[in-house]
């Protein structure tokens, strides 16, 4: 979902990219995922996890660690990348109803939105759709 959020958000004017520390990092997105994404016009269909070790990692100009955990995780095995990782704190809405993956995508967006202020971008596209709820 934050790659999803991220490329409409940034109108894919920056390479984004999304890979996991889990050793499960295969295979298709959640059907929640996607419907969710699919209400802020986003297709997850064709999304494939993959592993961090799968990554060019030092290619980037951040890294977004979406919990403690994570960040700890990524930091231990990529020191050299501390000063360009964020750390977030966004619970992973995997086993929850589809309305704790609303309310992460919403966060998501939130954190996206500071972060692009804080590196001065603007022109984004970061608008929740209406729910109805």
């Amino acid at each position: 979902m934050a790659k999803g959020l991220a490329q409409k958000m940034f109108h894919e004017k920056y390479y984004i990219d999304s890979a996991g520390t889990d050793s499960e990092t295969t295979g298709s997105a959640n059907f929640k995922a996607i419907s969710v994404m699919r209400e802020w016009g986003i297709d997850l269909t064709g999304h494939l996890a993959k592993s961090i070790a799968n990554v060019a990692i030092s290619e980037f100009d951040h890294i977004i660690a979406m919990d403690r955990d994570i960040f700890d995780y990524f930091i231990t095995h990529h020191p050299d990348m501390e000063d360009r990782t964020i750390q977030w704190q966004i619970d992973d809405p995997f086993y929850h109803p589809i309305g704790t993956y609303r309310r992460c995508a919403e966060e998501i967006v939130r954190n996206l939105t500071a972060l692009a202020d804080e590196l001065g971008l603007s022109g984004l596209d970061g608008q929740p759709p209406s729910h109805g709820l």
